[in-house]
């Protein structure tokens, strides 16, 4: 989420054939923002973290689904991340 063109971000672990799972993240981009791709948010992420952290499949989407109390829904993230083929 420290990017500054991502306003909100989750990330979920989808399946992998090789690895078993993989890291997914899904992101809702601030207004106006360009459309990232995965190597910009891979690039970005390497600054902060650690290698196996680092995002192996990107969803963008409009909104981040999350709980009235602002709870993260990896449920949800990890469905969309699915949905959109960064599964097997």
């Amino acid at each position: 989420k420290s990017h500054p063109d991502v306003y909100d971000a989750l990330v979920a672990g989808v399946p992998d054939e090789r690895w078993g799972s993989r890291v997914a993240a899904v992101l809702e981009l601030r207004e106006g923002a360009p459309v990232l791709d995965l190597d910009a948010v891979q690039a970005h992420c390497r600054t902060r973290l650690a290698g196996y952290k680092i995002p192996r499949a990107l969803v963008l989407t409009d909104r981040i689904q999350r709980s009235p109390s602002g709870k993260a829904d990896y449920r949800w993230a990890k469905a969309v991340a699915a949905a959109a083929g960064t599964g097997m």
